[in-house]
């Protein structure tokens, strides 16, 4: 007896019934009592066989077909939606109208690596290359995961170089001026509570009434206000944390302790009008909010406070090496106090004292 060409053959050693056929390379062996039940297997089984094999094709023609924008939107919806903050995903929907439509509706598996580095090298600015590469990158890993692709062709490509500006710290003179500037223009006490606690722009735009506690002097932060005019989250969990209210941002909040919400009731273009003015009245060139931070940060480390309590009050994560390397700035004014200290020790005066 043969079923598609394949015989069924009488044990010479038992009163059983066998066969063997081939799949794919691979050989693989039935066996039963009778005849007719061997026929039946290896028909249940080359059938089984056939439809494993047009599943298989099925879901790798659909696998391969699959656009760059159809990718997209699937990767968000498995790995972003409900995890990463909304202004994240706006981000993500900016960076996207970068890719020319032909691409976005071109398969995935098509897209040549040439023209993955046309379209990153199009970006004027070089903070966006960056942006767009990292983009990039997270779609093509996750598809390699999925089984979509089996090779990351951004992997291939140098990424961009980007200087991020993380702000500088004013000088003694600069916070003088800013301060005195800042006496006569409205809402302009947002710059100085930003500077006398440390605060991010959204931290200082979020802070409601609720926020402060003058009877225990701290202040908490628990939430950010974003540029759609919204309350947000924090940028990550360290950000969230209460403080000390120090006594310069005292003198300045009690004037609000009457606030229904929020301290500070500005919308986006409110305060960049308020910060434009600060700027240009204080002649503090390329003044920014975040140089806020890095200012209070910077007079921390000026007075020896533990980077620990530093890391506390500002929101980082304890042993982070961003506080000292990416906020600490050199402050040219304090050079005198070390000169002096420096000038007294004994390094020197030996020296001074054995040339007389």
């Amino acid at each position: 007896m043969k079923y598609q060409g394949i015989t069924i053959h009488k044990s010479p050693y038992a009163n059983t019934w066998f066969t063997r056929y081939r799949k794919d390379g691979k050989q693989y062996f039935i066996s039963a009592k009778t005849q007719k039940e061997c026929y039946d297997k290896l028909k249940k089984a080359l059938k089984q066989s056939a439809q494993n094999k047009q599943t298989s094709e099925t879901q790798t023609s659909q696998t391969n077909e699959i656009t760059f924008i159809g990718w997209y939107n699937k990767w968000l919806n498995l790995y972003k939606t409900g995890k990463v903050k909304e202004q994240t995903l706006r981000d993500y929907s900016t960076i996207l109208k970068n890719i020319p439509a032909e691409i976005q509706t071109k398969e995935l598996n098509k897209i040549q690596l040439a023209e993955l580095i046309e379209i990153i090298n199009s970006c004027k600015a070089e903070r966006q290359k960056q942006k767009l590469y990292d983009l990039l990158n997270m779609l093509y890993k996750k598809a390699i995961d999925n089984d979509i692709l089996d090779k990351n062709l951004i992997a291939r490509i140098d990424k961009p170089k980007h200087e991020k500006n993380h702000g500088q710290a004013l000088t003694n003179e600069q916070q003088t001026i800013l301060i005195e500037v800042c006496r006569d223009i409205p809402n302009a006490d947002i710059m100085l509570i930003a500077m006398y606690q440390g605060l991010r722009r959204g931290e200082v735009l979020g802070l409601t009434i609720d926020n402060l506690d003058f009877e225990n002097n701290t202040i908490t932060i628990d939430k950010s206000y974003n540029q759609q005019n919204k309350f947000d989250t924090t940028k990550n969990k360290q950000s969230m944390r209460t403080m000390p209210m120090f006594t310069e941002s005292r003198a300045i909040l009690l004037k609000y302790k009457n606030a229904k919400n929020r301290i500070f009731d500005l919308t986006t273009k409110q305060y960049e009008r308020v910060i434009d003015e600060i700027k240009n009245k204080s002649e503090i060139e390329n003044l920014k909010m975040k140089d806020m931070r890095s200012t209070f940060i910077t007079r921390c480390k000026e007075l020896n406070i533990p980077t620990h309590i530093i890391q506390s009050w500002v929101g980082h994560v304890l042993g982070s090496s961003v506080t000292n390397a990416v906020y600490t700035k050199h402050n040219p004014d304090a050079d005198n106090k070390y000169i002096n200290i420096l000038n007294k020790s004994k390094l020197y005066s030996n020296y001074t004292q054995k040339k007389k």
